[in-house]
């Protein structure tokens, strides 16, 4: 009995099969794009603001102070990766 691999590709020579779940495929994008969102709700923003510096009253207000100082002193090195 031949193994089957685990994540081979699925292919379809049928095109109509191939276009049909195309458009099944679209819908299910469109269900979730085309969602309400719930009351309270904040929309992420994607205007220049986003990239203004935060200041440290900002950061201490965001993070709590205790987890603002924690972090202020650590004598830990960052990440290089980071």
């Amino acid at each position: 009995m031949a193994k089957k691999e685990p994540f081979m590709e699925e292919t379809y020579e049928d095109r109509k099969l191939r276009e049909e779940l195309g458009r099944r495929t679209n819908a299910g994008f469109a269900r979730l794009e085309n969602m309400e969102m719930e009351a309270g709700a904040i929309d992420l923003p994607t205007d220049e603001t986003v990239l203004e510096p935060l200041s440290e009253e900002e950061i201490k207000r965001r993070v709590g102070s205790g987890n603002y100082e924690a972090a202020k002193d650590d004598k830990q090195t960052g990440s290089i990766n980071s």
